[in-house]
């Protein structure tokens, strides 16, 4: 049996279903399966060559480590692990921030300093490295704001540095609610104590806050991260996604097949049909060339949008904040006519695939048309049900 006979399946089932019934070769379900494959693949790929991740530093695998370990730092301050954390709706639910932030707190001063060593190098420089820093902070003491603030990133060591005022990002901050600060990096904001620190190499950071008068200070920090590289998952994962691909298809369409050719037997058998095991496994196997036609369809539909980043500010952030409601909505717009056809042409494929189940009963079982539609779009109900909790289908 060849593709193009395989391929009558679409157009005349009954015709292709009684030629593979009369001469019942494993060599078309093989065939579906490769077809089946190669679509896949080529879905993969294009879906994962068209999404990009903003990369983060730490990684986001320990979430937010920076701030949930206060042997990290240095401080004028007590230092302290605190439960009072950034919280609220996430959009995705990888989770970036973990259970605790870190409290910084001092007594009768008018400057609190923290500072974070041993991050390793990060390579902050145009135009490939990380370009953004963004933490979270929160001022529960005193009410009254920092005169000044500013932010240190040290190159190699704490005699070369970045520096930048951040007073005007904390002119419109509020007591006692977190801040969200994204600084840009490598940019003409920051002056330099001389001519030697490197955007290639920043090891550590500082932060200092002053008041014109003398009190008790606490600033808490959370979700400290450097990111900016967008990535997509063929840049992260390459060969390995692909080949988890491939075992994830041939794993969903054996099980599939198998399942419904099980449902279908039994079902015919217990009407009094009269069928042939191998005849009906291969027979069976032919109508799930509509699994290839999904993938197809899916993969032409993604290939139509152009990329798709999820910033940081996505991926990390929460459902209310203004940045993170933009991406969100602009992903949307990007996405939706693959949502549509991913949903629409979801539910036609297994309603055709019901349709195709039943016509095989007809003509394995040589029942009337409406106990074949009854026995196979029965059947394949069930090996959805199923699949949904195997595949998540």
């Amino acid at each position: 049996m060849r593709i193009p006979n395989i391929l009558e399946v679409i157009y005349a089932p009954q015709k292709a279903f009684r030629k593979m019934a009369e001469n019942p070769t494993i060599i078309a379900p093989i065939l579906i399966i490769a077809m089946f494959l190669v679509a896949n693949l080529g879905y993969a790929y294009v879906s994962a060559s068209k999404v990009f991740v903003e990369q983060t530093v730490p990684n986001g695998l320990n979430q937010d480590e920076w701030t949930q370990n206060s042997t990290l730092w240095t401080s004028n301050a007590q230092m302290s692990e605190s439960t009072d954390v950034v919280n609220g709706s996430k959009y995705l639910s990888f989770e970036y921030y973990g259970n605790t932030s870190l409290a910084f707190s001092t007594i009768n001063t008018d400057r609190l300093w923290m500072k974070l060593d041993g991050i390793g190098t990060v390579n902050c420089s145009n135009p490939n490295g990380y370009d953004k820093l963004s933490f979270r902070l929160k001022r529960t003491s005193p009410i009254a704001k920092p005169a000044n603030v500013t932010l240190q990133l040290f190159s190699s060591n704490s005699l070369e540095n970045f520096f930048q005022s951040l007073d005007d990002d904390f002119a419109d901050s509020t007591y006692n609610a977190w801040a969200n600060e994204t600084i840009l990096l490598a940019s003409e904001n920051w002056s330099q104590t001389s001519s030697t620190p490197k955007w290639d190499s920043i090891t550590g950071l500082r932060l200092e806050f002053t008041w014109t008068e003398i009190s008790n200070q606490t600033i808490l920090i959370d979700g400290l991260f450097f990111h900016g590289p967008l990535l997509s998952g063929i840049d992260l994962y390459g060969t390995s996604y692909l080949l988890n691909v491939v075992f994830a298809g041939v794993m969903q369409f054996t099980i599939t097949w198998v399942i419904l050719s099980g449902l279908i037997y039994f079902m015919s058998k217990s009407f009094g049909g009269k069928l042939v095991w191998r005849a009906m496994l291969i027979v069976i196997g032919g109508t799930l060339i509509t699994m290839v036609v999904l993938a197809l369809v899916n993969a032409i539909a993604t290939a139509t949008v152009s990329s798709v980043n999820y910033p940081f500010e996505l991926v990390a952030g929460f459902r209310g904040e203004a940045t993170a409601d933009a991406a969100y909505n602009r992903i949307l717009d990007q996405t939706s006519w693959v949502d549509i056809v991913g949903r629409y042409g979801w539910i036609v494929i297994q309603i055709w695939t019901a349709v195709l189940c039943s016509v095989a009963v007809h003509v394995l079982a040589a029942f009337s048309w409406t106990k074949s539609f009854l026995i196979g779009a029965t059947a394949y109900v069930i090996d959805l049900i199923i699949g949904s909790f195997l595949f998540g289908l």
